[in-house]
């Protein structure tokens, strides 16, 4: 146990040693107290080293802050200056000190480093004030230290600030997606922004949480939204594929819009609509290995070598046409007269009539089966 005289001869010693070994057995003194003499002891701790901090060097206020930065008797003034101290000093009191008041933190992480403001963020607990300044003056590292720290809460405006700061920055937001305490405002404004990783860590989490149902509520409209423009989609189809039959769409238009697009049921079933076909069958044809049928359809109809030749691009396509083969099936529309691939397509609708379904009646007259029109083809 320190003596009142030890005491009394080690505070005359001005210099700097004599200093040193004042603040040692004062610590000394502080840190073997028991707890029913722990707050008076701390109380002269307090006086004695707030009397002489100015003029501790450095290496002293650091061993000073190492050991009663974590203390929960440590004089609240002393730990309030260590606080403020270069970080080397502060740190252990701003990461740990259970006497430093939210207000406190306040305080330095309004005025204090980038370093300062990183060590208050992995506080085991921080209220919404000191959170507040933080989101308003820290970086990016910063930023996702608070974010990570489960004991950090935010107000609803201070996580709105947040993921603003967070819609360029991919640390914060895979931050961001770990807490289930996100406000639903904030999380509309942040699931936008993330990737397609940070997605599937979400559903990986299989946690509740606003970014959940936020996501949820999106796939939802995004599905909905597919469906809306995929009927649009067949809407347009539709009325293309009348307006060519009435005429007041040429069919070269539609028979381009439709290959380029690689939408070969559609292109069957415009052809079949102006070649009074089914569309199935005429469907079937787009990509058979031989073109015969589909060129006398597409010659009758006044489709011109140009629109088929995209016709042709899309079955190489598909069926690995080389470039010699495309040419020659080119030369084969050429030659083909408008004619004869009339006389040709009658011939084939002719064949499909002859074997369309009978009347019920009329199949048990004859007991012959209808064959399908790709038979025939």
């Amino acid at each position: 146990m320190l003596s009142l005289s030890k005491l009394a001869e080690l505070a005359k010693d001005k210099t700097s040693t004599g200093r040193k070994s004042l603040v040692a057995a004062v610590t000394d003194l502080f840190l073997s107290a028991d707890d029913d003499h722990v707050e008076e002891v701390s109380l002269i701790f307090g006086d004695i080293v707030m009397h002489v901090l100015g003029q501790l060097e450095h290496e002293t206020r650091l061993a000073l802050a190492k050991r009663v930065g974590r203390h929960r008797s440590a004089p609240h003034k002393l730990m309030k200056e260590l606080a403020q101290d270069t970080i080397e000093i502060a740190r252990p009191v701003l990461e740990d000190s259970p006497v430093l008041k939210m207000s406190d933190l306040v305080d330095v992480a309004a005025t204090q480093s980038m370093d300062h403001l990183s060590a208050i963020a992995g506080r085991s607990n921080l209220d919404e004030a000191v959170t507040e300044v933080l989101v308003d003056r820290g970086d990016s590292s910063v930023l996702t230290k608070v974010t990570a720290n489960p004991g950090a809460h935010f107000a609803d405006t201070t996580y709105l600030r947040l993921v603003d700061k967070a819609k360029a920055d991919p640390d914060i937001q895979s931050a961001l997606v770990q807490r289930t305490d996100m406000p639903e405002e904030a999380a509309r404004m942040l699931v936008p922004f993330l990737s397609k990783e940070l997605t599937e860590r979400i559903k990986e989490l299989n946690v509740d949480g606003a970014l959940v149902q936020v996501m949820a509520e999106r796939a939802a409209a995004e599905v909905a939204a597919r469906a809306q423009r995929a009927q649009q989609t067949r809407d347009q189809i539709n009325q293309l594929i009348k307006d060519v039959a009435a005429g007041k769409t040429k069919i070269d238009d539609a028979v381009s819009y439709f290959a380029k697009s690689d939408r070969a049921a559609e292109l069957g079933i415009l052809l079949a609509k102006v070649s009074n076909l089914p569309a199935a069958g005429v469907s079937r044809l787009v990509y058979t290995e031989s073109d015969k049928a589909l060129s006398i359809i597409c010659k009758a109809n006044g489709v011109t070598q140009s629109a088929y030749k995209h016709i042709l691009t899309m079955r190489a396509k598909h069926l690995r046409m080389g470039g010699l083969e495309l040419n020659a099936a080119l030369q084969r529309y050429s030659a083909l007269t408008d004619s004869s691939a009339q006389k040709s397509l009658g011939a084939i609708r002719a064949s499909i009539e002859q074997h369309m379904p009978k009347r019920e009646d009329e199949t048990k007259k004859d007991g012959k089966k209808p064959v399908p029109f790709a038979v025939h083809r």
